[in-house]
């Protein structure tokens, strides 16, 4: 099973679009199946591969896992000769068959006749044939979706009903076929059909999607515990189309149906962008958030006309605590942040891969142009504990860092202060940063991040990716004096104009070149578009605090904020990733609003 011969001749993997019912047949392997992704870029999505005599499929974007056979794969999978699977790959339905012989289904697979049954009736089959498929047919007809299956006629392998309701428009359009490579990027194929959930990253249709009850006696869910509200399929709905819980009160809050968290509100309106904040423990992310979250919304509507709300702010809360806490203190202990921790209040304990462990929680923005609403998107933040990026810590275990291998963008904060290079080049102790007897393991931790970003996406070691990667140095205003006093532009010009910060990258770059040029070579050997900002959060050094429950923990003086090129980083990821919004075509722009 799954091995062949070495001395005949090796199998045909055929591979079956049951929409387009063409089927394509690949002798020669590697072969890639290529895509958009949630966040609407082209990539590789499922790589069909060999490893000694084995056929394997891996998956290569953990936002858009592949179903085989109706369930998620996040690792190779091992493929058995002479048996037909269903392979739900992000707007396809496919029929995956590894054969020497052609398939059973060939000869009647153009009829295009679906067949449709109950779950827990198999047996009990309704043909549909194409003119009749459409969702108003489905919905009237086969409620609710989840309880059933389809497959083509003739076909051993089946789909979730709710998969193929999907993919129907009104009046069903013949999509085009698949796009096969072999062993190269394949050409773009359908718009994206599912979503990622912003907590676990695995992949579902609007079908399968829960609902959270909203009864106070609905409190109890068999797999997040007694605690939790329960999770369910609603299977009644009142005269607006919202769901109704078992208690008869309408349920407004969704719930991914892999790890049961709740999903943040519009979630499944629009395409999600994740930015994914990496640095060593206590390097500072927090603080960085916090001011990033509190100047980038000025900024966008100030300089781009671009509107950015929280988008939940209920799951927002800790993140909202932390932004109004600096910016609302009037001393030092008050303006204390302490750092993210495994099991601290930005983490959640939900159901993955069949296990309760720590994820990070998603802290979510609406991102939309004010004069083209269509033009929107969410962005997604992660502050993750350092000691994730930890070699020690394993994904398995611990998966909360996974995030990287599905960000739109990656930031990584490198703290000077504990760098042995900086310290001795700065040759002061004044600092209360400096006087410290800190371990400095960053680029252990950027190389640990490239290593499991490639391991997720299938990539060699020497493979670069696309995604925009921005190295911030951190405490501009500790180490300013080491550059030219002209060097860095700190003018709203060095956050928002490309020259200026490529400029700022550059003189940037050579002295970390110089310092510790271990920071670079990692960098560049992750993604093939990096950029270097200097910043500083908070524009002044903290001190220690004197009393009270901080006593000895590094504060910032609140009446000293004076933050330092902070939006930079990521105004130049989203010029990259979300230009359609924060910087729409001339050709698009209302011609009320041109000037």
């Amino acid at each position: 099973m799954g091995i062949f011969d070495f001395f005949s001749r090796p199998p045909t993997v055929r591979i079956a679009d049951c929409l387009s019912r063409k089927i394509t047949s690949i002798n020669t392997l590697p072969a890639s199946l290529s895509g958009k992704t949630a966040s609407g870029t082209v990539t590789n999505l499922c790589r069909i591969h060999t490893e000694g005599r084995e056929i394997i499929i891996t998956p290569l974007e953990p936002n858009s896992l592949p179903l085989l056979n109706g369930l998620a794969i996040d690792q190779p999978t091992l493929l058995e000769n002479e048996r037909e699977y269903s392979l739900t790959l992000r707007g396809h339905l496919l029929i995956l068959c590894i054969s020497r012989k052609e398939p059973s289904f060939s000869e009647s697979f153009e009829d295009a006749i679906w067949s449709i049954s109950r779950r827990d009736a198999p047996e009990e089959v309704t043909p549909i044939v194409p003119s009749s498929l459409n969702r108003a047919i489905l919905s009237r007809s086969f409620t609710p979706l989840n309880n059933f299956i389809a497959k083509p006629e003739n076909c051993d392998a089946s789909f979730n009903l709710a998969d193929l309701y999907e993919l129907l428009p009104e009046q069903i359009d013949k999509p085009s076929r698949p796009q096969f490579d072999h062993g190269t990027d394949a050409a773009s194929l359908l718009t994206p059909q599912g979503h990622a959930c912003p907590t676990c990253w695995k992949s579902f249709s609007v079908g399968e999607v829960m609902n959270i009850a909203a009864h106070n006696e609905l409190t109890g869910d068999p797999v997040l515990g007694p605690h939790a509200k329960l999770r369910f399929h609603a299977e009644r709905f009142n005269e607006r189309g919202q769901a109704i819980d078992p208690r008869g009160v309408v349920s407004l809050d969704l719930a991914c149906p892999h790890c049961r968290g709740r999903l943040p509100p519009s979630f499944l309106a629009q395409t999600q962008l994740i930015l994914s904040l990496v640095g060593a423990p206590s390097s500072g992310k927090s603080y960085y958030l916090a001011v990033l979250l509190k100047q980038l919304p000025e900024t966008l509507i100030r300089v781009f006309n671009t509107n950015l709300q929280d988008a939940d702010p209920t799951g927002n809360v800790h993140l909202n605590e932390m932004k109004n806490r600096l910016f609302s203190a009037t001393t030092r202990e008050d303006a204390f942040i302490s750092k993210t921790d495994f099991e601290g209040l930005m983490y959640e304990r939900l159901m993955r891969n069949g296990q309760l462990v720590p994820l990070p929680r998603p802290f979510v923005y609406n991102l939309q142009n004010i004069d083209q609403s269509e033009s929107r998107a969410s962005l997604v933040f992660y502050d993750n504990a350092g000691e994730h990026f930890k070699p020690t810590i394993s994904i398995d275990d611990s998966p909360g860092a996974m995030h990287v291998a599905a960000s739109s963008a990656l930031f990584f904060l490198f703290d000077p202060a504990t760098n042995r290079s900086f310290r001795k080049t700065l040759n002061t102790k004044r600092d209360a940063q400096l006087k410290s007897q800190a371990t400095d393991e960053q680029d252990v931790i950027l190389a640990e991040m490239g290593l499991r970003i490639k391991k997720l996406k299938a990539l060699d070691s020497h493979e670069k990716i696309d995604t925009p990667l921005a190295i911030m140095v951190g405490k501009y205003d500790l180490w300013r004096k080491l550059l030219p006093e002209d060097a860095i532009t700190t003018t709203s010009e060095g956050e928002t104009h490309t020259d200026t910060i490529k400029r700022n990258s550059r003189h940037t770059r050579d002295l970390l070149l110089k310092l510790c040029p271990t920071i670079v070579a990692n960098a560049e050997s992750i993604s093939s578009r990096v950029m270097y900002f200097p910043i500083s959060p908070l524009g002044h050094s903290p001190k220690e605090i004197k009393e009270g429950q901080h006593n000895g923990k590094l504060a910032p003086n609140p009446k000293s904020l004076s933050p330092i090129l902070a939006t930079a980083p990521t105004l130049w990821a989203l010029k990259l990733i979300a230009q359609e919004i924060i910087e729409p075509s001339p050709t698009t722009v209302p011609t009320e609003s041109v000037q």
